[in-house]
C-alpha cells in the first residue's frame, strides 16, 4: 500500500492532463466558474492579482477580462505543462511553483483568487496562511471548490468503475490524490475556512452551472481529472485500456443524446484585516 500511496502522489501532477484539460476541460468546466470566481471579487483594474494554481489559465483570463490591461496579473502552478497552455491562451507572466511557499514576498497582492485548488493540498489552512501572506492587509481572497457531483451520469461512471475497483480502495485513492475534497465539497467548507484563518467580511457566493457534452467529452474529460488519474494508477496498463473502452461502451448508449447535467460550485471571499 506504501509503494501505491506514492503513485497516488506522484499523480496529483497534472503535466500529463493538460492537453485534454486544455481542448476539453478549462472551456466546458472552468471558463464560467471562474468568470463567477472573478466577480464575486470584482478586482480594480489597477489591481496587483495572483492566481494560484492557475492550471489552464482561466481564472487569469476572467481577470484580464473584467479588470483589462492595466491590472498586473501573475499566474502560478506546479505544473509544467499546465502553465505552457496558461501561456497559450495569453496569460503572460506565469511562474512554476507549489502552495504553500509561494515564491512572492509578503503583502505583495491585492487580490489572490484560487480556483478548485485546496482540496489538493495535505494542510489546507497551512496553504490559506501562505495566500494571506502575500496578501496586503485589507486585501481581497477569492476561493472555489466544487460540490459533490450527483447525477445519472457520474452514477454510470462509477458503475463501471466498480466492476474494476472495489469502492474502499477507490474511496482511499481519492483521499490521496485529494485530501482535502471532504472538507470543502461541505457547503460550509471554504467560508469556515476563511474565517478560522483570520479573514473579515467573509461571505458566499455560490452559483450553479450547467455544463454540456459529447460522451466522448465527458468520458476523456473524465479521465484526466483527478479521480480518473486516480483509477488508472489502480489499472494495470491492459485493465485501463480495458476500462477506456467499456465505460465508453456503456455510456454510449445509455446517453446517445450526450451529457447535460448541473452542478453547484461553492465560492468564498474575504478581506485581511489591517493589522
Amino acid at each position: 500500500m506504501t509503494d501505491e500511496n506514492q503513485r497516488l502522489r506522484d499523480a496529483r501532477s497534472y503535466d500529463g492532463a493538460a492537453e485534454a484539460y486544455e481542448r476539453i476541460n478549462a472551456p466546458r468546466y472552468f471558463d464560467a466558474p471562474a468568470r463567477a470566481l472573478v466577480g464575486a471579487v470584482a478586482p480594480s483594474k489597477s489591481a496587483r492579482v495572483l492566481d494560484v494554481g492557475c492550471g489552464t489559465g482561466a481564472v487569469s483570463r476572467a481577470v484580464r477580462a473584467a479588470a483589462g490591461p492595466d491590472a498586473r496579473l501573475f499566474a502560478i502552478d506546479p505544473s509544467h505543462d499546465m502553465l505552457l497552455a496558461a501561456r497559450r491562451s495569453g496569460v503572460a507572466a506565469t511562474v512554476l511553483g507549489l502552495l504553500p511557499n509561494l515564491p512572492f514576498a509578503d503583502a505583495s497582492f491585492d487580490v489572490v483568487l484560487s480556483a478548485f485548488v485546496l482540496t489538493h493540498v495535505d494542510d489546507a489552512d497551512v496553504a490559506l496562511a501562505d495566500m494571506a501572506r502575500v496578501l496586503r492587509p485589507g486585501g481581497i481572497i477569492g476561493l472555489s471548490a466544487w460540490a459533490p457531483g450527483d447525477d445519472e451520469f457520474a452514477a454510470a461512471w462509477s458503475e463501471v468503475v466498480g466492476r474494476y475497483v472495489d469502492t474502499e480502495r477507490m474511496n482511499h485513492a481519492g483521499n490521496v490524490i485529494l485530501p482535502s475534497d471532504t472538507r470543502f465539497s461541505k457547503p460550509e467548507g471554504l467560508v469556515d475556512a476563511l474565517r478560522a484563518g483570520g479573514f473579515a467580511d467573509v461571505r458566499a457566493h455560490d452559483a450553479d452551472f450547467t455544463f454540456a457534452l459529447s460522451i466522448e467529452e465527458y468520458v476523456e474529460g473524465r479521465e484526466v481529472c483527478a479521480s480518473g488519474r486516480a483509477l488508472q494508477t489502480l489499472l494495470s496498463p491492459g485493465d485501463w485500456q480495458r476500462f477506456r473502452a467499456e465505460v465508453r461502451a456503456t455510456l454510449a448508449p445509455r446517453f446517445a443524446r450526450g451529457v447535460t447535467y448541473t452542478r453547484r460550485v461553492f465560492i468564498a471571499t474575504g478581506r485581511l484585516p489591517f493589522r
